[in-house]
């Protein structure tokens, strides 16, 4: 029996259905991804008005909603896997006919581009792709520090508990390798909150929200060109956040020497900061 050709109407139909269905479940996980992120990003933000001991309540107050047994999973983990995974295939999807094709023409010459010039072509331009990336790198690492990592049993760590683990940890870590700490916070952040930002065009798009929104007048102070507008928000929302973790970074740190101890071996398990 022949195959179909990869050019088929009920192949193109096929990868059109499957591109609807991954793009959809992107869509669902984003705002249980977005009320984590608001949970979750609200402590080093209250930071300004109540310092590290403030910070770590409402922290501890969070982990009632997604550090569960059935939340972290269900709520966090799941939908972050769901909507990395959900970006990463419908992009292949979308880049593999671009590099497949030899028939690409430069739209300046017309000749047909080389396999290099088509996967530059097809890689993602976008800044909504550009912080996607960058947040899919980094997560990892701070999940890894901050999760995983404190739960070693072995010393000096000896498994930190939860009401251990407050933020006297993100303290040491910017007081005591403060330009690493501080690049991968500042990193992670400005690029979360974008991400975030710029997504909720895309959804407000899908759903036809976006028309509904009141455009400022052309005497308005905020400028009129929707990426910069977007930009400023994000920027507003990541300062709160930022400036908070400056007053964490400022604030006096009080730390038994064997607490110091435990947190420096937690860092020390990282790659990032096993080197002084």
């Amino acid at each position: 029996m022949p195959m179909a050709d990869a050019s088929s109407p009920r192949s193109l139909s096929f990868r059109q259905r499957l591109l609807s269905l991954i793009t959809l479940s992107s869509h669902v996980s984003a705002p249980f991804i977005t009320t984590f992120l608001l949970i979750h990003l609200s402590a080093p933000a209250l930071a300004n008005v109540g310092g590290s001991s403030l910070s770590s309540q409402v922290m501890l107050l969070g982990r009632e909603y997604y550090q569960t047994s059935l939340a972290e999973p269900y709520l966090v983990l799941g939908p972050l896997a769901v909507h990395a995974l959900s970006g990463l295939i419908r992009r292949a999807l979308i880049m593999y006919p671009k590099i497949k094709s030899p028939s690409i023409t430069d739209e300046n010459t017309s000749k047909p581009l080389t396999f290099s010039q088509r996967i530059r072509g097809a890689l993602p331009t976008t800044t909504l792709s550009f912080t996607a990336y960058t947040v899919l790198l980094l997560l990892p690492i701070h999940l890894g520090i901050h999760r995983i990592l404190p739960q070693t049993t072995t010393p000096p760590v000896l498994s930190l508990g939860p009401s251990e683990l407050d933020y006297s940890f993100v303290q040491y870590g910017l007081q005591r390798w403060p330009a690493r700490t501080w690049a991968m916070y500042a990193v992670l952040v400005g690029a979360a909150i974008t991400h975030a930002v710029e997504g909720s065009r895309v959804l407000m798009g899908n759903f036809g929200l976006e028309s509904s929104v009141k455009k400022p007048s052309s005497n308005s102070v905020v400028p009129m060109n929707p990426k910069v507008r977007r930009k400023i928000l994000a920027a507003a929302l990541a300062l709160p956040v930022l400036s908070g973790l400056y007053v964490l970074y400022k604030e006096r740190l009080y730390l038994f020497a064997d607490m110091g101890r435990r947190l420096e071996g937690v860092y020390r398990l990282s790659w990032i900061y096993n080197t002084q």
